[in-house]
């Protein structure tokens, strides 16, 4: 608000410095004479925020008589409050092309009355002029309000004496905030706006406004007072057009805009002259900084600045005098912060933002304070020769760089320009290349280097080229330079001044790493080597077979190599079925970029076949090897079931594996007729079956007639070729054959001297469709509960079997499903028959093609059959006190009726000396001796 004042006591000290120019304008031939005419006089702006220092212009007209020379003076009085103190008048002119003139030496200020005298002279002219004066004051305290008037007086002889004829009145408002007139802007958030320009908003009262545009279209705000609004989201106001309540024109009276910091920059050094470091860095000995602001509001306030240090404090007092906040006064202006060489090193963040209501409107930077002057980093550190690796240096903002690496680091390379583009790539902070070489007198060492631009973010990027660098650790040297300037003298100074910082560069051979590769490989299969060949650009595989390297092929004909990916990956399809189709240990090559010391490149078309002797081999500057054994293929095959059914659509499936036998296997199948069928049944076809994952198959329903047929599966063997294409685009396949004479064909042409094709033979038999239930009885009878009832069938496997219980009337009492299990050609399922009465029953099963019952008796419990027990033959061995038989007692010595023979089992008594015989002989003679007494 300071700024306010100062602004009001200039715009105040300016209307009193027009006033005093105009009376000291009007001047008189002879007596001095002069009249204020009334009509024209005024002041503007009129209506002001009290507080503010604005520019007025004031204008009087005046009517002069040159009957005098002596001046006449108009003093113009500013209203109380009105501070004089320091106007600035910014001109004076006079209109309607009268003859005597005004000067700014015409206009003098009374500090002390708050007044401004215009002395006019006479020079020659005559008549009414408009004289207008401008001027700057200070109106007032912030919180002066009221309309005041401003007096023009005149003194026509200059002896302090106003004429009192000569007085005019104009009035001048002072407001506490802006006032905004028809089409004014205001800026959401903003407070004690006046709106009392508009027609029906006075002071003190409420008023309602409508918008008629933007985001404010259709709704409505409203203000307690007219003379002091808050434009804020409490009163309902958003960005857009608004027209005073009851107008009817629709028009927008004045516009609410969202107040916004569009632009931040932060430069080093004083002025905007230095670079721009927002969101960069400075050095530690840099003493000045500037900050720059844009924002849109800036008619309605200042904008604020802070800085906060990475802790989050406020550091800004730290940079100017001004404990308080700084500002910035107009759109586009800057403050200029010193002392920031007293600031630790880290990051700091700059916040520019409305400084007082509109503080929501706000925008952030950063700059970095960094702790050396000059470094430089590398991006790899070590590198393999061919690797490209990013060099960033950092200095002073708006300097430039000289990178430098000395010409013994490299490749046999000379130090001159054209050499040192061969080392640094022409990026975009490059100013030029340049080697010692080329340079005219003598230098300390011999160097190849890079000018690079640091930029206003003292920093700046270069690609360094490995590949004419020696294999060795080197040092990659930084010199800051003042300017880009690369005549001879300043580049001498530069590549002869110690460096301000190095970085090590380890530079290291070609290699290939071999990541992937099998052991053991079935002949005829294609395997895969992979590995990574980095900085190389084509790798290719060969065999050392005898003393030469044959060059290797993928299964289709084509040489085994492989551009290097931007990662440095390769992968590499090789055929075991070529050149290493013989059992044995093979020393797999793979060689980069394959070129000999004459220059004989090895993966041009001509030279690509070519086998290359040890002596060759040994000349290629990037290989590595990997041993891989090579073992004979297999083929199995088997079918899913031996037996089927004919004419009723079934499958079989054929599968099996197929190991080193390429990608497909050849099938023959003959029917019981001779002919040769394919899968779908088609008469005189055969087919290949492709191999996933080493395994095939394939589903056959071509079982149309009862009978055998005959599967021929063949595979490729380690040649990977068939020894015949039989059926395959060679011979037709022959028909009027019998199934002996088809298959002898067949396996003619696929064996005999040389051929190493593999060969399985299958056979299966087709049947009328067949179904049978298993006896699940106990002579005839089944128990109640849950009974698992089986059969067979030659049916395809899963083929759905129903199996029923019927009742004497043929009704179904309990029924459930079972699935054929083709290879073993049974099925099985469990019926519970707890609930089902005890009877006669009949289980039935059918499959549609087939059906099978059998007739059953359900009772309670099956009885069993037991046993008599066998008789125990007492050891005869055993001493007894028992008597022998001659003791035995007799019928007259024990009648029968005391003591009957059936409570005395003859098994308890064994006789020593007779054993079993003796007892049962005495038994029948009781049992005789008992009837006998009857």
């Amino acid at each position: 608000m300071t700024d306010n004042n100062n602004k009001v006591r200039a715009v105040v000290l300016a209307a009193l410095m027009v006033l005093s120019v105009f009376a000291g304008t009007v001047a008189f031939a002879g007596t001095a004479s002069a009249t204020l005419v009334p009509a024209n006089s005024s002041i503007s702006p009129a209506t002001v925020e009290g507080g503010t220092t604005n520019t007025h212009t004031f204008t009087v007209e005046v009517n002069a008589d040159t009957s005098d020379t002596t001046p006449a003076v108009v003093n113009i009085s500013m209203p109380s409050g009105v501070d004089l103190s320091s106007p600035g008048v910014t001109g004076a002119s006079v209109d309607n092309g009268a003859s005597a003139t005004f000067t700014n030496s015409d206009v003098s200020v009374n500090d002390a009355q708050d007044y401004i005298n215009l002395t006019i002279n006479d020079n020659g002219g005559a008549g009414s002029e408009a004289v207008r004066v401008s001027f700057d004051a200070d109106v007032g305290a912030p919180d002066a309000t009221g309309s005041f008037a401003v007096r023009a007086d005149v003194d026509n002889n200059n002896d302090g004496t106003l004429e009192s004829d000569g007085v005019q009145f104009e009035t001048l408002t002072l407001t506490t905030e802006r006032s905004i007139s028809s089409g004014g802007t205001v800026y959401l958030g903003e407070e004690d706006v006046d709106l009392t320009s508009f027609s029906g908003v006075s002071a003190g009262s409420s008023s309602t406004f409508t918008g008629v545009s933007g985001d404010a279209d259709g709704s409505t705000a409203s203000v307690n007072d007219g003379a002091f609004a808050d434009i804020t989201a409490a009163n309902n106001f958003e960005t857009g057009g608004y027209n005073v309540s009851g107008n009817s024109d629709g028009r927008a009276d004045f516009f609410v805009v969202e107040p916004q910091v569009t632009d931040l920059t932060i430069y080093s050094g004083a002025g905007t002259g230095g670079a721009d470091v927002t969101d960069g860095s400075i050095v530690t000995d840099t003493d000045t900084i500037t900050v720059e602001a844009d924002w849109n509001f800036d008619e309605a306030e200042n904008v604020s600045i802070t800085i906060e240090d990475e802790d989050g404090l406020e550091v800004q007092s730290q940079l100017t005098s001004n404990t308080g906040l700084l500002e910035i006064g107009e759109s586009g202006g800057n403050v200029e912060l010193s002392d920031v060489d007293d600031l630790d090193t880290g990051e700091y963040t700059v916040t520019v933002e409305g400084e007082d209501d509109l503080d929501s409107a706000s925008r952030s930077a950063t700059f970095t304070i960094r702790d050396e002057s000059q470094s430089i980093s590398l991006s790899e550190s070590t590198a393999t020769q061919g690797d490209n690796v990013v060099a960033t240096v950092t200095g002073t903002p708006g300097t430039y760089g000289l990178l430098r690496i000395e010409q013994g680091d490299t490749d046999d390379l000379e130090a001159g320009n054209a050499n040192a583009s061969q080392v640094f790539a022409n990026t975009g902070d490059v100013q030029g290349r340049f080697g010692t070489d080329d340079l005219a007198g003598d230098q300390d060492e011999d160097y190849v280097g890079v000018v690079v631009d640091m930029d206003d973010e003292g920093e700046a990027q270069v690609r360094i080229l490995t590949s004419d660098l020696d294999t060795t650790t080197l040092d990659v040297e930084f010199v800051e330079m003042d300017s880009a300037d690369t005549n001879t003298g300043t580049l001498q100074t530069a590549f002869n001044a110690s460096a301000d910082d190095s970085a090590e560069l380890t530079v290291q051979e070609r290699s290939i790493n071999i990541s992937s590769a099998p052991s053991v490989v079935r002949i005829g299969e294609e395997f895969t080597v992979e590995g990574t060949a980095p900085e190389s650009d084509t790798v290719k595989a060969y065999a050392r077979i005898d003393q030469n390297y044959v060059p290797l092929v993928d299964e289709d004909g084509d040489f085994s190599e492989d551009d290097v990916d931007s990662n440095g990956e390769f992968s590499l399809d090789i055929d075991s079925g070529s050149n290493i189709s013989l059992p044995d240990s093979y020393r797999i090559a793979v060689v980069a970029d394959p070129v000999d010391d004459d220059g004989t490149d090895y993966l041009a078309a001509g030279n690509q076949g070519d086998e290359i002797d040890t002596d060759t081999y040994s000349e290629f500057d990037t290989k590595e090897t990997v041993t891989i054994r090579t073992v004979e293929g297999d083929l199995t095959a088997q079918v899913s079931s031996n037996t089927i059914a004919a004419n009723v659509g079934d499958e079989v499936t054929l599968s099996g594996t197929a190991l080193g036998q390429g990608d497909s296997v050849r099938v023959y199948l003959i029917g019981p007729r001779g002919n040769f069928l394919d899968a779908a049944g088609n008469s005189q076809d055969a087919e290949e079956i492709d191999i996933d994952e080493e395994e095939f198959e394939e589903d056959y329903d071509a079982f149309s007639n009862r009978g055998q047929y005959t599967f021929i599966v063949v595979g490729q063997g380690r040649d990977g070729d068939y020894a015949s294409d039989y059926g395959f685009g060679g011979d037709a396949l022959q028909s009027d054959l019998t199934p002996q004479q088809a298959v002898a064909i067949v396996n003619d042409e696929y064996t005999g001297a040389g051929v190493d094709d593999q060969i399985v033979e299958l056979t299966i038999s087709a049947e009328n469709p067949q179904l049978s239930i298993d006896d699940f009885t106990t002579n005839g009878q089944v128990a109640q509960g849950e009974v698992t009832v089986s059969g067979t069938s030659n049916r395809e496997d899963g083929t759905t079997v129903f199996v029923e219980v019927l009742g004497q009337n043929e009704n179904v009492i309990a029924s459930d499903e079972a699935e054929v299990n083709g290879s073993t050609g049974e099925w099985s399922t469990t019926i519970d028959m707890s609930d089902v009465e005890t009877g006669t029953y009949t289980l039935r099963a059918d499959d549609d093609e087939a059906s099978a019952s059998l007739e059953f008796e359900l009772v309670e419990s099956v009885s069993t059959p037991t046993e008599e027990p066998t008789p125990t033959e007492e050891p005869t061995e055993e001493p007894t006190d028992e008597p022998t038989a001659t003791e035995e007692p007799t019928a007259t010595e024990e009648p029968a009726t005391e003591e009957p023979a059936t409570e005395e089992p003859a098994t308890e008594t064994s006789t020593p000396g007779f054993g079993v015989i003796v007892a049962l002989i005495a038994l029948i003679a009781a049992a005789l001796l008992a009837v006998r007494r009857d």
